[in-house]
């Protein structure tokens, strides 16, 4: 653990806004210092221990390109004007991630999660060169079925007469031109979902730990509120004392 992350779980233990300052004023109710944050930050530690590996998202991309055959700057330029390579990018009609998978697109191509950049961008690079399969490389109809779905395509024997559908097939052969490193990394989740179920391992194993350290904070907190509250006790004790002997 980092001490980044260790100042993130001490953060969970102060309290603002109370006349006792730091400890806030719940200080004698154990449920109310954070233990499901305390967890969680526990989790994402193990997580990051455990295997979830910071990847740089040129190298998932000249992954996809050597899978599927699929020229590398056309991948990219299919991620750039689908999301700008924002991994976490929904539209407002529920595509997800990247290369923006729809739902049923997502599962026929086996991705359980659209939002982890390397599932998405195979599947999507898979997608797509099936699509230039199905149109013998034809690279304007396989983006335009991309785009459109080849329904459409079928449809109107070419590129569908769609104002967004024409913009998007120019604006990725636009960037397909440009050649461009992204210098984004993201964390990519194992394919066999070892890193999460690590990670869980490891949550349950610090859970009893992680329940009496919060037990030890609070103690150590109600220990310093009876000092301070003693303090001015005695401090007011010895003003009384002091007045009553000018009486």
């Amino acid at each position: 653990m980092d001490i980044s992350q260790l100042y993130q779980l001490l953060g969970l233990y102060s309290g603002t806004g109370s006349s006792y300052g730091l400890y806030g004023s719940n200080y004698g109710s154990y449920g109310n210092y954070g233990q499901s944050s305390f967890g969680q930050v526990l989790k994402n530690t193990a997580v990051k221990n455990s295997g979830g590996i910071s990847t740089p998202m040129d190298e998932i991309f000249e992954e996809a390109s050597r899978e599927t055959g699929v020229d590398i700057r056309l991948l990219k330029a299919v991620g750039k004007a689908e999301s700008n390579f924002r991994a976490s990018a929904t539209s407002h009609c529920g595509a997800m991630g990247v290369m923006q998978l729809m739902p049923a697109t997502a599962k026929s191509l086996g991705v359980t999660n659209a939002y982890d950049a390397k599932q998405n961008i195979m599947a999507g690079s898979r997608y797509l060169a099936k699509l230039l399969d199905k149109y013998d490389g034809d690279t304007k109809l396989a983006l335009a079925a991309y785009n459109a779905g080849s329904g459409n395509v079928a449809k109107y024997g070419g590129i569908p007469p769609f104002k967004e559908t024409q913009n998007y097939v120019k604006r990725v052969l636009e960037y397909a031109g440009e050649d461009f490193n992204i210098n984004q990394s993201v964390n990519v989740q194992a394919a066999d979902g070892s890193v999460q179920e690590q990670a869980d391992t490891a949550v349950q194993t610090l859970g009893s730990a992680s329940d009496d350290l919060c037990k030890l904070f609070v103690q150590l907190m109600q220990l310093q509120m009876q000092q301070k509250l003693q303090s001015i006790l005695d401090v007011d004790g010895d003003e009384n004392s002091s007045a009553s002997t000018f009486l």
